[in-house]
């Protein structure tokens, strides 16, 4: 069985872990960025591609990059709850040239569980560039998160 390995954002503001990748999450981020040689990939990992993962965008990590957003991208990301019980309220910015939603607005997430929340980002215009902003989870126990996000929109 696959280890997790799970990053721990506790320093007095969150009361997060995030669900890092394994080493096949690794592959499978590998196996969906373009311009990457499958035949490489077996090469060096001894591993098959495995593209169940979609995009690179799907890697569960405590930011959200997506370098190339046509129209609208809908992304997970998964957090467990290393404290008490706490009841999160979940806000979103960006730069106009991006639009941003995150659902659900409001969790509560027990201790030692688990919840998922999206976000989806939605192309307004192409600029040419990156556009940036952050999603905010604030707790009703004090604890602050904050996850940044960076879009490059594009018409095709």
């Amino acid at each position: 069985m696959e280890k997790k390995t799970k990053i721990f954002l506790n320093l007095n503001l969150t009361s997060f872990a995030y669900h890092f990748a394994g080493y096949k999450d690794y592959v499978g981020f590998l196996c969906t960025t373009p311009g990457i040689d499958d035949h490489e990939i077996k090469k060096y990992t001894n591993s098959p591609c495995n593209r169940t993962m979609g995009h690179p965008y799907n890697l569960n990590t405590p930011s959200i990059t997506v370098s190339h957003l046509v129209r609208t991208q809908t992304i997970t990301r998964k957090v467990t709850n290393v404290a008490k019980e706490e009841t999160y309220v979940l806000t979103a910015r960006m730069q106009p040239a991006v639009a941003i939603e995150i659902t659900p607005p409001a969790m509560t997430i027990r201790a030692g569980a688990s919840r998922r929340f999206t976000v989806t980002l939605t192309v307004r215009s192409v600029t040419g560039t990156y556009s940036f902003g952050e999603v905010l989870m604030k707790g009703s126990r004090g604890h602050k998160v904050r996850i940044p996000v960076q879009a490059n929109g594009y018409s095709r």
